[in-house]
């Protein structure tokens, strides 16, 4: 049912990503065309944080109702602040270095939040819900909106957009940005590398928390877990954003799929007993893991430009919402069909599994991720900018105006 109620929204987000990106390049304020969007939104968008929590008093099909329609809210809300804040990076920078630079600030913010929350998550549940769960959980959700308010605002305060001036009648039409976005091979390559490794890293960590409670015994380290997996992806991204600038972004991308391909080999042969063997895995998983961030949004900004050579049609804010509704397309989907996987390979919540549930959820957390890393690694192998061709693209773009 869970796993229903989030694939049900991406026929939502299918019409809201899209257009949310189509509709901020067309808007024009003092403000810029992007940050209205981020201070409106954040105050629905952290209401939408607590109501996601909350444990409301219905049962059956009127609860199943209810569920779908805040997520539905939810989603809405993210839509309208996530995608115009993605845009950012192109809007504030066409040099490719310097949105390399951009992003890895991006990234060092976004992974340090996922560290918080792993880290402090749980102690802030159990604090305020005084050993109610689902209380703690909404004070959870109250905590995260106000700090998501605090620091949209932060950002629509500092952050300066360029100023593009084009008509209205020279923007291109709809049914013209999804030609240009169909016919950019850059871009094709890096969503599908990304979305390849989204909808198939879901299956190791959602089942973390499984794995590490039914097959280790490790339950009560549930926030060490979490804080080790997460603080070792914030502590490489400053590794990674170097190497990019060093070696480029496609040869880091393929150093990280490699590493990531031993450390999901080594997940699955070596025997781990202990939390210290756990906790090694994890490590060398979440260096892996940092690249991927910083590379993927300092690699899509310049498939703009890419677009804009090849089609003469420059799509910023409405590549941003594609990627995004195939984000959380992905992700529902990977859901719904994880929540069939664990039901098919005997998982029951709370109970003790058997050997042959743990070892098939072990099969799931390895092979599945792994899959998505190899495929991955052959999409970028033929990814085809670097620093050098970015400058050739901008120079011509500029020449033909």
């Amino acid at each position: 049912m869970a796993g229903w109620i989030y694939a049900l929204g991406i026929g939502w987000d299918a019409i809201t990503d899209p257009y949310m990106g189509y509709i901020a390049e067309r808007t024009r304020t003092k403000m810029g065309s992007y940050r209205p969007y981020i201070f409106f939104g954040s105050i629905p968008l952290a209401l939408s944080f607590i109501l996601l929590f909350w444990v409301p008093p219905f049962e059956g099909s009127l609860l199943f109702v209810f569920l779908i329609i805040v997520n539905i809210f939810h989603r809405t809300c993210f839509t309208i602040v996530s995608v115009p804040y993605s845009s950012l990076t192109a809007r504030i920078s066409d040099d490719s270095e310097e949105r390399t630079k951009l992003t890895t600030a991006r990234m060092l913010g976004a992974s340090f939040g996922t560290l918080s929350i792993s880290a402090l998550g749980f102690p802030i549940i159990n604090w305020f819900g005084s050993g109610e769960e689902s209380l703690g959980f909404v004070y959870l959700g109250i905590c995260s909106g106000l700090a998501a308010i605090l620091i949209l605002a932060i950002t629509v305060k500092t952050v300066k957009e360029r100023n593009f001036d084009i008509e209205f009648s020279k923007l291109p039409s709809f049914s013209e940005v999804s030609k240009s976005i169909v016919n950019n091979y850059a871009f094709l390559i890096v969503f599908a590398s990304t979305l390849t490794l989204i909808t198939t890293s879901i299956m190791f960590n959602k089942n973390l928390i499984y794995y590490t409670k039914y097959a280790l015994g490790l339950h009560e380290f549930q926030g060490l877990i979490l804080g080790v997996s997460s603080a070792s992806a914030f502590l490489a991204i400053p590794i990674w954003a170097y190497f990019a600038l060093k070696i480029g972004k496609r040869n880091s991308w393929l150093i990280s799929m490699s590493l990531l391909v031993f450390s999901f080999l080594f997940f699955y042969l070596y025997p781990i007993k202990n939390l210290i063997e756990l906790l090694i895995v994890l490590i060398a998983l979440g260096i892996g893991n940092g690249a991927t961030g910083v590379l993927f949004w300092s690699m899509l900004p310049d498939t703009i430009e890419y677009g804009e050579w090849k089609t003469g049609v420059r799509t910023e804010s409405s590549l941003y919402g594609f990627m995004t509704f195939a984000q959380k397309g992905g992700i529902a989907i990977s859901a719904l069909i994880l929540g069939m996987l664990l039901t098919n390979i005997g998982f029951i919540p709370n109970t003790v599994q058997s050997e042959e549930t743990l070892e098939s959820l072990k099969s799931l957390m390895t092979f599945i991720p792994l899959a998505g890393v190899v495929l991955s690694f052959i999409l970028v192998y033929f990814y085809p900018i670097d620093s050098t061709f970015h400058k050739k693209l901008i120079r011509e773009i500029n020449e033909r105006s």
